[in-house]
């Protein structure tokens, strides 16, 4: 080629689209321009003068005889040959292609420099479309890393395979937090689309790489393969064998005496399914999706019998059986002493105004109609004295068992107190208080 020789290099990008945008890869812009020479334009330097110089390759025409020009084109040339052995290879080094690229422009820009009259058409035939080639996948080899970052970075899963509660599963508690079905919460912050994506693209660039694998990647992937799988084996434990446990005996233990609590169980499993259902980092497989529509459907099975065994009014019919054992267990304590002065005291007391008042505001309990029967529990009074050991009062304990008017029978602990006045004597009037009631089957009054 005769004449000027002016050419620009531009340095090929790889099209990144869809998946750029989604996880913010930008593209790279590098723009490396083949040397300029200009010949004729009467600009020269002191290597004009040694024109004449010899170029042992054949690639370089129009050489000096410039020790420092003939040194670069030397590594010019071995610089090409290294590209095209290592393009030869069944797996190039694209670390170090990135770095040859870019020396060797630097180094040919020297030639330039050096020697402006330099005719390089032949070293552009075979460098030029290695370059081009270089460029490109140079630019691939950038995106790469980058996605190869984020791999490490936000996918980077543990195989480990967790059973945390279903109940709290991407639940606001803290438990709920610690754990999912293979990773840590904290880490877990990725979409599975977005996992997806990243890989499908990070596969697409590789492929356009000369037997290019990063082990720590594939190793990554793997495990991911394996969490995801550990996904699908989460949500049919949680389907299954966890709702055996956790809904079916919950509701063979608790429901006849407790159907609200497994009607409340039904309902937070029901989401909690739901919440594995859609969760965010799961590729469920149409097994685990039939097993968590199944689950749904057994717990809301139980619920529904759950609310008939209410309405049915057989649960109000098990409650009156439980309480009518539990009253037919209530008798009145044994008498320690007689005081007939004492019980019929705390008797009057229990029918009086005050404590009618008091159990005016009790939901359980029924005012009193009549008093039954009344035992005397202290033949000598407690004392009650201050942390000095002072006396403060004295007091005597009687039961009293009184009908209600709602036709219960009940029983309650009454109390006369005495103050203490000081110098060993106490107040002759007492001062009565009783306790709250428990109901009693009223053939237990008298024995």
């Amino acid at each position: 080629m005769k004449g000027i020789i002016t050419t620009t290099f531009v340095l090929g990008i790889s099209a990144i689209t869809t998946l750029n945008a989604q996880i913010g890869i930008k593209k790279p812009t590098v723009n490396i321009e083949k040397p300029k020479v200009e010949i004729g334009n009467g600009k020269t330097t002191a290597s004009d003068v040694g024109l004449g110089g010899k170029d042992a390759s054949g690639l370089f025409k129009n050489v000096t005889t410039d020790p420092s020009a003939e040194m670069h084109r030397k590594n010019a040339v071995a610089n090409l040959n290294t590209l095209e052995e290592e393009y030869k290879k069944s797996t190039v080094d694209y670390t170090m292609l990135t770095k040859l690229i870019f020396e060797n422009e630097r180094t040919l820009g020297h030639i330039t420099k050096l020697e402006p009259k330099v005719d390089a058409e032949k070293y552009y035939e075979k460098y030029q479309p290695l370059k081009d080639r270089a460029d490109k996948e140079n630019a691939i080899y950038a995106d790469v890393k980058k996605l190869e970052d984020l791999f490490q970075k936000e996918f980077n899963a543990k195989t480990e395979f967790k059973k945390p509660d279903p109940l709290n599963f991407r639940s606001d508690s803290y438990s709920g937090q610690k754990q999912c079905y293979c990773r840590n919460y904290s880490s877990e912050t990725k979409t599975y689309a977005e996992y997806n994506d990243a890989k499908t693209k990070y596969m697409e660039l590789t492929n356009q790489l000369v037997g290019y694998k990063n082990d720590n990647t594939q190793t990554i992937l793997s495990n991911n393969t394996v969490c995801l799988e550990n996904g699908n084996k989460y949500a049919v434990w949680a389907s299954t064998e966890n709702l055996a446990v956790a809904v079916e005996k919950y509701n063979s233990d608790k429901k006849e005496s407790d159907p609200k609590k497994v009607i409340l169980r039904c309902d937070d499993y029901i989401k909690a399914l739901e919440r594995i259902e859609s969760d965010y980092s799961l590729n469920l497989s149409s097994e685990a999706k039939t097993a968590l529509a199944d689950g749904k459907k057994k717990t809301t099975a139980i619920k529904t019998d759950a609310e008939l065994y209410i309405s049915s009014g057989k649960y109000q019919v098990y409650l009156d059986k439980v309480y009518a054992e539990k009253i037919a267990k209530v008798f009145m304590p044994k008498a320690v002493t007689k005081n007939a002065t004492l019980e019929t005291g705390a008797m009057a007391y229990v029918k009086g105004q005050e404590y009618n008042d008091y159990l005016k505001n009790r939901v359980k309990e029924s005012e009193v109609a009549t008093t039954l029967r009344a035992v005397t529990l202290t033949k000598e009074p407690y004392v009650k004295k201050n942390e000095y050991g002072i006396p403060l009062y004295q007091y005597h304990e009687m039961w009293v068992a009184y009908k209600g008017k709602d036709g219960k029978c009940y029983l309650t602990a009454v109390y006369a107190s005495y103050t203490y006045k000081g110098g060993g004597t106490y107040a002759t009037v007492p001062t009565w208080g009783a306790d709250a009631p428990d109901e009693m089957a009223c053939e237990n009054v008298n024995k």
